[in-house]
């Protein structure tokens, strides 16, 4: 989205709060989607705090962290594309009568500036048609605004400079997820209307998705390491028991149930700001509207009965986001844990990394 150039293989590198998860593809079809294998996957932990609510507060060790992964897996492409999200990025749709590309590039930059709670200055801004081609004389064009403080983008950025690695663009979170759906899910895109909701270490994003249009984003400051926060205030325990406890391991000394409790209070935290933000799309349609899928993304997805929470609370069928379901891992030369058992937390990397085979 900012910054792109063309390269026909590009590594996905999706830095997280907690971990950095990498993936690179190889196309075995021109122009055909869905047809790719993975050739490198990687998975490497960072230290606690060395990125705070999506901010890189210790340089060092995330770049000690990405020259890591790409050393142990063997990785010798340096060319990468890396993704952002949070309270710096901007992700509004507009609509606009048709116009020239000229005219239309004036009326972006009006809009952007009236649109984005930061300076014009300090942000960097693109946008996509949604409806380019689709649309009838008179009709106007829905365009996504996209919009990132430069400062995020320069925190980023730095990091991959520093790693000796080439960064070819930076995406959003919201869109690698998109591209990974509609290679994955293709079913979904037609005629449903699906939800992605990709819970991260800081921040859980909510999309929408009605017949492969994106209708409403959202960006919730709450994350695996909310829940963590809240359950070792809660217990009395160090960030390291609480961490083993979300995980779904017993603790010594701490009934079951009471950890049960504990944890069943954050999931409705969660599906509270979940529920607002469907209410919301859902009123805002003048014809009736439904989520027919909900689909999990992220690290936090695996949480202990998530799914079922999510799904008895909304009536909705839901399912652990798979971005390797119609993409070829090999279990014998690559991590068959990721595959399978952390597959959920590859699905940014995964999108960012077919989104570059794709164009």
């Amino acid at each position: 989205m900012f910054g792109i150039q063309k390269s026909k293989q590009l590594v996905g590198l999706d830095i997280g709060s907690y971990a950095i998860k990498l993936i690179e593809l190889i196309s075995e079809g021109k122009g055909s989607k869905g047809r790719y294998s993975v050739i490198k996957a990687g998975y490497e932990l960072l230290p606690h705090d060395a990125i705070v609510e999506g901010t890189i507060i210790d340089t060092t060790a995330v770049v000690d962290a990405v020259k890591l992964v790409f050393d142990e897996n063997k990785i010798s492409n340096k060319s990468v594309v890396i993704s952002i999200s949070g309270n710096s990025v901007i992700i509004k749709k507009i609509s606009l009568p048709a116009m020239d590309r000229d005219e239309l590039a004036e009326s972006i930059i009006w809009e952007a500036k009236h649109n984005i709670p930061y300076p014009y200055e300090e942000t960097n801004v693109d946008y996509s048609i949604l409806n380019e081609g689709e649309t009838k004389k008179g009709e106007n064009l829905d365009i996504l605004l996209v919009a990132a403080k430069k400062d995020k983008i320069t925190n980023y950025s730095s990091v991959v400079h520093q790693s000796n690695k080439n960064l070819r663009a930076i995406e959003v979170d919201v869109f690698a997820l998109l591209n990974a759906l509609n290679i994955n899910y293709p079913e979904f895109t037609k005629d449903k209307t699906s939800a992605i909701i990709n819970m991260g270490a800081n921040i859980t994003n909510i999309i929408i998705i009605e017949r492969n249009i994106p209708q409403l984003f959202r960006d919730l400051s709450l994350g695996g390491l909310f829940f963590t926060e809240n359950m070792r205030k809660e217990l009395n325990i160090s960030f390291d028991e609480a961490e083993k406890a979300l995980k779904g391991l017993e603790m010594e000394g701490i009934a079951k149930e009471q950890l049960q409790t504990v944890l069943r209070t954050n999931i409705d935290n969660l599906l509270e700001e979940i529920e607002k933000t469907f209410s919301f799309y859902i009123s805002g349609k003048r014809e009736e509207k439904r989520i027919d899928n909900i689909l999990l993304s992220g690290g936090l997805a695996n949480l202990t009965n998530l799914r079922e929470y999510i799904e008895q609370k909304f009536s909705i069928k839901t399912e652990l986001f798979n971005p390797f379901l119609r993409i070829h891992y090999d279990d014998k030369k690559l991590n068959s844990i990721y595959a399978h058992e952390m597959a959920s937390s590859f699905g940014v990397a995964t999108g960012l990394a077919t989104r570059t085979l794709e164009r």
